[in-house]
């Protein structure tokens, strides 16, 4: 994690913010999940864990779903994805302005036999969006490594509206 911040950041302050911004995230959700006896942590928990950071924008972004329990594995991958979408949403999205707004939602969805945790990501309200031309260490966890590691699919789209992200990910692989 350390050497990929350092890699896609372009100075060594960005850098180290980067980082501390994601070893706090990652301190909270072991505190969590300890204080769980590393078990099951609730995903409502841990989605206001991963977003305390963000704290100056609370009243601006909305969360709500039923109650689903996510292992420890899945919680730290998850928790980081979080982060990084909130990062983003500071620097380039709807937070970055006095107007933009965040929801973030989930439910449990039955999909070819199998239940899948379905959650999504959308920023409304923040300045027009335009697909970014490089791809950070946050970038790739928040397309690729989440969905590849909770065993499903992360989907990151930029419509001019707001950034949109989406994982479906198999509700049983996430409680292991």
């Amino acid at each position: 994690m350390v050497s990929q911040s350092l890699k896609s950041t372009v100075s060594i302050e960005e850098a180290g913010a980067a980082i501390d911004t994601r070893l706090a995230t990652l301190n909270r959700t072991v505190e969590q999940l300890l204080d769980a006896d590393w078990g099951a942590a609730p995903l409502d928990a841990l989605v206001q864990n991963a977003l305390v950071n963000f704290s100056p924008y609370a009243g601006r972004w909305q969360c709500s779903g039923p109650p689903v329990d996510l292992g420890p594995s899945s919680a730290m991958t998850l928790m980081l994805a979080l982060n990084e979408l909130a990062t983003n949403a500071v620097k380039f999205g709807a937070f970055s302005n006095e107007t933009g707004t965040v929801e973030l939602t989930w439910q449990i969805v039955e999909v070819g036999g199998a239940t899948q945790l379905w959650l999504l990501w959308t920023e409304r309200g923040g300045p027009p969006v335009r697909k970014p031309e490089r791809q950070g260490f946050g970038s790739r966890l928040i397309s690729t490594a989440a969905g590849r590691s909770l065993r499903g699919r992360a989907e990151i789209d930029f419509p001019q509206s707001g950034v949109t992200w989406t994982l479906v990910a198999p509700l049983a692989a996430l409680r292991g």
